[in-house]
């Protein structure tokens, strides 16, 4: 029986399992080395009172899992981490920094355009209980920049060639027809408002 104990309790210092130890003790390194560091800022920020450190009888949770190694260097960190003081009043800024800046500031300044630009087309949309009609009928205070139509013709002319002025005289009709019968019976539009509220 105390055999089966012995197996089954030493199944993680099996060599299978010595790649996954080893990333944890990296792990666990790096993470003692962050909370020193984070120590040093605050003690530097706020001075020594802000960080209380760990008691003495607070033990690490897996003291018995350490290397000797890892020990050592870890006094060894420690040791030239105590020397290295960050003077951040003459720090100098990369040229990469200063691109990220730069990069920054653009996409900035594209998102307030964008936001611009959705907030007057928030000031063109018909709300679903009004008349379409009513809303379409806005007059511009500037006058056009270019012909009315000029455009679209020769969007037109570059899908359909020869014929463009005879599908545009088709497409006017069939607008016409459509205004004079929304003319004549006033229907209402249905609200476009999600259905899941």
């Amino acid at each position: 029986m105390q055999e089966d104990i012995s197996t089954v309790m030493s199944w993680f210092s099996s060599p299978v399992y010595s790649r996954y130890w080893q990333h944890y003790r990296q792990a666990m390194a790096w993470h003692q080395r962050h909370r020193r560091a984070y120590r040093k800022a605050l003690e530097a920020a706020y001075g020594p009172c802000c960080y209380q450190e760990e008691g003495p009888g607070d033990r690490p949770r897996y003291a018995d899992w350490s290397n000797s190694e890892d020990e050592a260097d870890d006094a060894e960190e420690s040791s030239s981490e105590s020397e290295i003081e960050c003077d951040v009043s003459n720090m100098e800024i990369s040229e990469e920094l200063r691109q990220y800046f730069a990069q920054t500031e653009r996409h900035r300044e594209e998102l307030k355009k964008q936001q611009q630009m959705e907030a007057e087309q928030q000031g063109s949309y018909v709300p679903a209980d009004q008349d379409l009609h009513s809303f379409s009928l806005r007059s511009s205070v500037a006058p056009p920049l270019e012909r009315p139509g000029e455009r679209r013709t020769a969007e037109m002319k570059k899908l359909y060639g020869g014929d463009a002025a005879k599908i545009m005289a088709m497409e006017a009709a069939m607008q016409l027809n459509f205004e004079r019968n929304c003319d004549l019976k006033q229907p209402k539009y249905w609200p476009v408002i999600p259905l899941k509220l």
